[in-house]
């Protein structure tokens, strides 16, 4: 099994002007990410626009990710959907093409008791033990938390559910999740700011959307980590911080994506709702960038 680690990126969607998936854009980031150094892809998950691509193009861009991957980095598969047949509809074709593991939302818009969330992968992690399987938890769009008690009980009860990734921003739960769950259960962060303090706590990595633009620092913190030298992770970590900052911490789709234009890949186009950024909002982020990527030694 790949283990998910280090820097693992969460991909955008490149669209053409007429909403279809521009694949030859995505071809290209996925050689482009490939050369940067990262570990791993997250794919079709909230920064991919996965919830809002039909159950087809989900499994064609991870076709496509994974012919041009070509084996090198670890690619996780996010399956996660609103109702449960189509959950397993989407590991079931993960599964099947090689992907090396699934990462499934918790479940949301509704709100749901511990119980049933618990049932919920509780079923899936029976269905697919073959499957690696990671949770993961971002309250703040899919309203139901992921407790540091129900991950640690599914952790000790399945053994193939494997990790999580987190995006709640709370240091304290992350923390939960590192000391309450198995020994070789991985916790990965979405938190740009707390890479490294996460690393030093025994997280595993990250999975992120601004470092799917600009990998390269966040390349650096981890390798400077792996050979523990900590001083330079942490000068590294506040340069990243502030290009995490400029990029909205990776909130914003139409900012992320226009940020990969300005460094050769894709056109900036969203699928509606959402709208691309328009000429004056480009400059400005273009002009914030640049000034921010000065600073911190990196170039478009």
């Amino acid at each position: 099994m790949r283990v998910l680690e280090g820097i693992v990126v969460a991909h955008t969607t490149p669209f053409n002007e007429d909403e279809s998936i521009d694949y030859e854009s995505l071809r290209k980031y996925v050689n482009f990410i490939k050369e940067k150094g990262v570990h791993g892809i997250f794919v079709c998950g909230t920064t991919g626009e996965g919830l809002i691509l039909s159950l087809e193009e989900r499994k064609k861009i991870l076709e496509t990710i994974i012919q041009e991957n070509k084996g090198k980095l670890t690619v996780i598969a996010h399956c996660g959907t609103i109702n449960l047949k189509d959950t397993m509809e989407l590991i079931d074709h993960a599964r099947r093409i090689g992907a090396d593991g699934v990462g499934i939302v918790a479940p949301f818009y509704y709100s749901y008791t511990e119980k049933e969330i618990y049932n919920y992968y509780a079923e899936i992690a029976r269905e697919f033990r073959d499957v690696p399987i990671y949770l993961y938890n971002i309250p703040s769009l899919a309203k139901n938390e992921l407790s540091v008690s129900l991950v640690s009980k599914l952790s000790y009860d399945f053994e193939n559910i494997v990790g999580i990734k987190d995006s709640s921003g709370n240091f304290s739960t992350i923390l939960g999740y590192i000391y309450n769950t198995r020994k070789d259960f991985a916790v990965i962060t979405g938190y740009d700011r707390a890479f490294f303090p996460v690393l030093m706590m025994g997280g595993k990595g990250t999975v992120t959307g601004p470092g799917g633009v600009f990998p390269e620092i966040f390349v650096k913190i981890y390798d400077a980590f792996k050979t523990k030298d900590y001083e330079t992770c942490l000068k590294l970590q506040e340069k990243q911080t502030k290009l995490s900052l400029a990029l909205y911490d990776g909130a914003s789709i139409p900012v992320l994506k226009k940020a990969l234009e300005f460094r050769g890949i894709g056109k900036g186009y969203m699928r509606k709702p959402f709208i691309h950024l328009d000429g004056e909002e480009s400059k400005e982020l273009r002009n914030k960038l640049e000034k921010v990527l000065s600073e911190i030694g990196l170039s478009f």
